[in-house]
């Protein structure tokens, strides 16, 4: 059990982390056929490398759910946004404690690439089912495995940052 100082200091900066997602996510162009990477998943990553309990992490996953539905591109995306987020971050949250925070750059990149693959993949099934496309999955799973890869880039320069700013224990 974390005490109430340990807690705040965790939400306090996952929320820095979250903020500063939001604004590259906001600020940076689309690299690859529009794809650009998600910072804003990202960070939510990171900051549940960083919270200890399941609660903290529905509160970024929330957080995350939130910012992602006020800056969509997709039509009708707020909603989809808003609920990959909570299971995502609870998905990626659970990963990272089987890992007992033992954390190793292989360890990083699946933590990464599989949250973004859970993320985005729940992302196309809800909101192609809502829009009733579901027949355009396929064809738009490959904008998925691209920021799948290059989130799992950006994931080991994160941790490498994080860990030297003693954030990650």
């Amino acid at each position: 059990m974390q005490t109430n100082k340990v807690q705040t200091r965790n939400l306090t900066v996952s929320a820095i982390f979250m903020a500063l997602g939001l604004v590259l996510h906001l600020m940076v162009p689309g690299v690859f056929f529009g794809v650009k990477p998600d910072f804003l998943l990202s960070m939510m990553f990171i900051s549940l490398m960083i919270v200890g309990d399941a609660k903290e992490a529905v509160l970024i996953g929330v957080a995350g759910g939130i910012m992602s539905a006020l800056t969509t591109g997709f039509p009708g995306g707020q909603i989809p946004n808003f609920i990959e987020k909570i299971i995502t971050s609870l998905v990626v949250f659970y990963i990272i404690k089987a890992m007992d925070k033992n954390f190793t750059i292989p360890k990083i990149i699946l933590i990464f690439a599989l949250g973004t693959m859970v993320s985005g993949t729940l992302f196309l099934s809800i909101a192609l089912t809502m829009t009733r496309q579901l027949n355009l999955f396929i064809p738009s799973y490959p904008a998925v495995l691209v920021a799948m890869a290059i989130n799992a880039i950006l994931g080991i320069f994160l941790y490498q940052a994080t860990r030297r700013m003693s954030l990650l224990r």
